[in-house]
């Protein structure tokens, strides 16, 4: 199983506030009631954080940068503790995607003029409620606005763009941050899974308040995981903005993103916006085995007055089975004292959770979707290919993706990769205990290499266990005492 920490709408309410220790706090308080609940939610792999970091500035705010960076340095302090006490201090395995709330008001609106009105008047209409329009509608004054100067109006997000820099800054990366496309990539799972973390800001700002994702985005974003050495089994996607909303609301995405993304192979979705839990498949007219399953979450942080009726602080828990076809979105809701447990509300108000099912995708030219043997199969083969063309460093890396799964052919493979890489310190944990007499032999020498003569003697006095011959054994010890007399011992 891969277990996701998803949370969102981290916007801190000046009314009513929670400071970083306290949340912290709650969310390693709740990971010690859930691991021991019926049916046991495993520690978080990995986390995805969608969208709206900050609270935001509104018009009119004197000297926003400064509180712009200010609200980013307390969000970049929370999620780098997050990474620390979830992830081992990887920040690699948490997915940041922007929102709403994260687009400066005030850049935008610098970057506008007011249009007069003219004569005869222009049908504009059409023009001003599109998020690809360069013309907005302020219904406060009644008036028309345009998108005068481009190049400012992209700079809305710079804010967010810094936090994110920081953020991972230092962070081994499988693909590098890019700002400019409406897209970046997350491996996780050993590249069993890739997230798509997409933004749905296109065109949002003070005066349009609607979510979008830009045209061509998810084409080229599909194309990118299409091109990927390695394709992965379940491709993810990651965005801020809910697709439905009521019938006075404005604020939501076309659900035509949500039948792209599934036509495009995406089969499990994650957002927040709506400050509520929900989860649910849609197949949105499309066959069955083109359905999508998305789950949102509620807000982290919000305050009282910004939850709807009846709602909570939530976060979710999602488990994804070993097959990578179901996943279970546990949803945690915070209740008296700070304190998160399972929601008894909707969906959820049975068990806590609910149960989400998709079928996978064909492979590239119509083949078989693929799955966990087969992905193996293929790294073990990459690897396999690198070592022998004299690429032992790669076939290492390779092979490390696969986690739990270096087992037969890969083990073997890896053993050699790592000696010839003379990475031998790598195979003192894959073969701690040993399991042969070849096994035996190679970690002695990896402890050997690495200055570790306490634990070669140990592996040699406890050599019977491991039915070593005598006269390998007697080879072993005169290797041992010539480094003790050299004084190489670590």
């Amino acid at each position: 199983m891969f277990t996701l920490l998803h949370i969102s709408d981290l916007h801190r309410s000046s009314h009513d506030p929670i400071e970083n220790s306290s949340l912290l706090g709650a969310l390693l308080a709740d990971q010690d009631r859930y691991l021991i609940e019926t049916p046991m939610v495993p520690k978080p792999d990995a986390a995805i954080v969608s969208g709206d970091i900050i609270q935001g500035v509104k018009l009119g705010t004197p000297d926003y940068a400064n509180e712009l960076a200010r609200q980013y340095a307390v969000a970049y302090d929370f999620l780098c503790a997050l990474a620390e006490r979830f992830f081992d201090g990887d920040r690699s395995r948490i997915v940041i995607v922007p929102g709403n709330h994260d687009v400066c008001w005030n850049t935008a609106r610098d970057a506008m003029t007011q249009l007069v009105p003219e004569d005869p008047p222009v049908a504009a209409h059409a023009e001003l409620f599109r998020a690809s329009s360069n013309l907005r509608w302020d219904w406060k004054t009644r008036t028309i606005f345009k998108i005068s100067d481009p190049g400012s109006y992209q700079g809305r997000l710079d804010a967010y763009w810094q936090f994110v820099d920081r953020f991972y800054s230092g962070a081994n990366l499988k693909y590098p941050i890019d700002r400019r496309r409406g897209y970046n990539l997350f491996e996780l799972d050993g590249g069993r899974i890739v997230v798509a973390a997409l933004e749905s800001v296109h065109g949002n700002d003070c005066f349009c308040r609607q979510g979008a994702i830009e045209r061509s985005v998810l084409g080229a974003c599909s194309l990118a995981i299409r091109d990927l050495p390695q394709q992965p089994i379940l491709r993810l996607a990651a965005w801020h903005h809910s697709f439905q909303g009521p019938p006075h609301g404005d604020d939501y995405m076309d659900i035509e993103t949500v039948q792209e993304m599934v036509g495009n192979g995406f089969r499990l979705g994650f957002h927040g916006h709506q400050h509520q839990a929900d989860a649910a498949a849609y197949s949105i007219h499309l066959p069955e085995e083109l359905s999508m399953a998305i789950s949102s979450t509620g807000s982290l942080c919000a305050g009282a007055n910004e939850l709807p009726r009846g709602t909570n602080r939530e976060y979710n828990v999602v488990v994804i089975d070993d097959a990578y076809t179901s996943a279970r979105i546990h949803v945690r809701e915070m209740t008296q004292g700070n304190h998160f447990g399972r929601c008894g509300r909707g969906a959820f108000r049975v068990d806590g959770f609910s149960e989400l099912h998709w079928l996978l995708p064909a492979g590239r030219a119509g083949a078989e979707p693929l799955d966990n043997r087969k992905f193996v199969d293929s790294i073990i083969l990459r690897a396999e290919e690198g070592l022998y063309s004299g690429n032992a460093v790669e076939a290492v890396q390779l092979l490390e993706s696969l986690g739990r799964d270096i087992t037969g052919h890969a083990r073997t493979l890896f053993i050699e990769a790592a000696r010839v890489s003379s990475q031998t310190d790598k195979l003192i944990p894959l073969l701690s205990p040993p399991k042969s007499v070849g096994e035996f032999v190679e970690l002695f020498g990896a402890f050997l290499l690495g200055g570790r003569l306490k634990d070669a003697e140990e592996l040699l006095t406890g050599a019977a266990e491991f039915e070593v011959d005598g006269s390998i054994l007697e080879s072993l010890w005169v290797k041992l005492n010539f480094q003790k007399m050299m004084g190489k011992s670590k």
